[in-house]
């Protein structure tokens, strides 16, 4: 089998952890010769200059990192440059501020149109003699290694030019260029190495983040055993639920890879409130999205639905604030609505003798009026508010209203039998990949 670039970016994160610099930077430069923007290769040799105590190599070498990835329309890899470059010297703030002069709502390169670049695929790039005896066929080592590496790091040439119309960072894309800004300077650099735990299933949160670069796995414990939800890869923001909720984690996130995570803490956000409220505005957009999205993907009702009649449904769900010991549902009655917790939770009774005994109790991002709503049938249980929050609503009105206007829509809900519920519902339950990343609500 012909060996490819790929196999030497393996053999290069293998060395790095083993702390074997020179045989790592000798990869780098086989990988960087064959294929200049490869970003890992660019930032494995200036963390190795930095380990081994070559600051201002390798703030060049972060420097173009940088500057190249931010106007070449892959901002979560600028801004990890970046912040290793800021870290080594302070004195180059001004790198954040182009970033959100280009990424920003006020800019006029960033277009919802635009295709998002590709990094150089390197399983398709086979090496050359020199790469299948890398070790021999470069015989540097300690200083004069490094110093040839650092001079292809920082080298531009065979880099491509730089596109017209730049694609949207989510959250961030929605501020103006000085709430951006602050954003970004809060941010903080998190890299982790293959096979460490990000976040622990029943830790309560505290931060948000968004994956710049490498692979996570979404896990959760059921019944005694770890099932596998998704797996995340760069661009994918996960956890931001902890930035209105102060409930436990509900799943696991390990890195599958190297991880360079951007982390947004709840702590940084609260203190800037109230002079950046377009961050709080965007955050909340966003996170009430993903909980829209997430609650037609996974409901045993709306999942059924094709992806234009769960669109047109997402845009009349209104938001209502309630309080602690509100009744939202009354067993027996009929269904109001459909409800799913944006912040707070609700505890669901069931009547028995005369009292209300506990069943469970939803969180943020639970939801709850689905099929007393579809059916037509009265609900079965009672659901009281346990605390003050605020909710999404979708009104039995405005869903009937959808239904008599869209004959699709009403052909697929009246095609979904209790005994369908009931299948839907166990095969939900077994399944051991959802695979999106919009099922993961943390």
């Amino acid at each position: 089998m012909t060996k490819t670039l790929f196999d030497l970016r393996t053999e290069l994160v293998q060395l790095f952890e083993q702390g074997e610099w020179d045989a790592a930077l000798k990869r780098c430069i086989v990988i960087l010769q064959g294929a200049p923007g490869n970003f890992e290769a660019r930032m494995k040799v200036g963390d190795i200059l930095l380990k081994q105590g070559m600051l201002a190599q390798a703030q060049d070498v972060y420097k173009v990192v940088a500057w190249h990835f931010i106007k070449a329309g892959f901002p979560l890899l600028g801004i990890v440059g970046s912040k290793m470059l800021t870290a080594v010297d302070e004195s180059y703030q001004d790198v954040l501020e182009v970033l959100a002069s280009l990424y920003s709502s006020e800019s006029d390169r960033v277009d919802a149109e635009a295709h998002s670049p590709e990094l150089p695929d390197l399983e398709t790039v086979p090496v050359t003699e020199a790469g299948e005896n890398v070790d021999q066929v470069i015989p540097l080592k300690g200083k004069e290694l490094a110093v040839l590496a650092t001079e292809l790091a920082k080298d531009e040439k065979g880099l491509d030019e730089y596109p017209e119309k730049l694609c949207a960072i989510p959250i961030f894309s929605d501020l103006g260029e000085e709430a951006f800004g602050q954003l970004l300077a809060n941010l903080k650099l998190r890299r982790f190495a293959r096979g460490a735990t990000i976040i622990q299933e029943g830790q309560v949160g505290s931060s948000f983040f968004l994956l710049a670069r490498g692979v996570v796995e979404i896990s959760k414990q059921v019944e005694g055993k770890e099932l596998r939800l998704a797996e995340l890869m760069d661009g994918s923001v996960f956890g931001e639920m902890a930035l209105f909720s102060k409930n436990p984690r509900s799943a696991t996130v390990r890195a599958m890879t190297h991880v360079d995570l951007l982390e947004l803490s709840r702590e940084d956000l609260e203190r800037e409130a109230h002079q950046y409220k377009s961050v709080a505005k965007a955050l909340y957009r966003f996170t009430r999205a993903r909980m829209l999205d997430n609650m037609m993907i996974r409901s045993v009702v709306f999942r059924q639905l094709p992806q234009v009649e769960r669109m047109a449904l997402l845009e009349k769900f209104i938001s209502m604030d309630v309080r602690k010991g509100q009744l939202l549902i009354e067993e027996g009655k009929k269904g109001i609505g459909l409800f799913v917790i944006l912040h707070g939770d609700a505890e669901v009774k069931k009547r028995e003798d005369g009292k209300l005994i506990p069943l469970a109790l939803l969180r943020e991002g639970d939801v709850f009026g689905e099929i007393s709503l579809v059916r037509d049938i009265p609900t079965t249980a009672t659901v009281i508010a346990g605390r003050d929050g605020e909710y999404l609503f979708l009104s039995r009105q405005e869903f009937e209203k959808q239904v008599s206007l869209n004959p699709s829509l009403w052909r697929a809900l009246t095609e979904i039998s209790e005994e369908r519920l009931c299948e839907t519902t166990s095969r939900m339950k077994e399944t051991d990949f959802l695979g999106d990343e919009e099922f993961v609500l943390l």
